[in-house]
């Protein structure tokens, strides 16, 4: 019972902002549209490329990207393949260069470095399917993650009023 008491403390913990501070940069100085959100400083610190659902923004994820950032995760979210028709191919591949560029350079002031034994892709909805062939298709990916949010409840539909019975 410990176990489940523990878990449950650490996930109210999560909730929460974590202990840094966070840098925003744009991921597009490397020549990929996008942002990246990284903590203050760090060193060997872990790194996700997160991928965006059907056209929505890189920029709609703020609170969440800012949110991992401040638990001492580098964060990139390439903001290619918006379209009414984008490849989750290339998605695949943007989010493996997103990963390139927050490993091989250093970040913030230089202060901040990504360890390669750390990497991971995230996807959300549509997003999901390009982290999946990302993490498939390069061998340097240690994690991968598809989110999709719960579907909402829908209230039961009351019946209509009966109309007055008529003698």
């Amino acid at each position: 019972m410990s176990d489940v008491t523990d878990a449950n403390k650490l996930v109210k913990q999560l909730q929460g902002r974590g202990p840094h501070r966070v840098l925003k940069g744009d991921l597009g100085v490397a020549g990929l549209p996008g942002v990246i959100y990284t903590p203050e400083k760090g060193v060997n610190l872990p790194a996700v490329a997160f991928a965006h659902d059907w056209l929505t923004p890189a920029k709609r994820y703020r609170k969440t990207l800012e949110h991992l950032a401040s638990w001492g995760i580098v964060v990139a979210a390439p903001d290619t393949e918006r379209g009414v028709l984008p490849s989750d191919g290339k998605l695949a591949l943007d989010l493996g260069t997103a990963l390139d560029v927050i490993t091989e350079v250093r970040l913030g002031t230089g202060e901040i470095t990504v360890n390669k034994a750390k990497r991971g892709v995230v996807g959300h909805g549509w997003g999901a399917g390009g982290a999946l062939i990302a993490a498939a298709a390069d061998h340097r990916v240690e994690a991968v993650a598809a989110l999709f949010l719960r579907p909402r409840r829908r209230r039961p539909r009351r019946p209509p009023p009966r109309p007055p019975r008529t003698r």
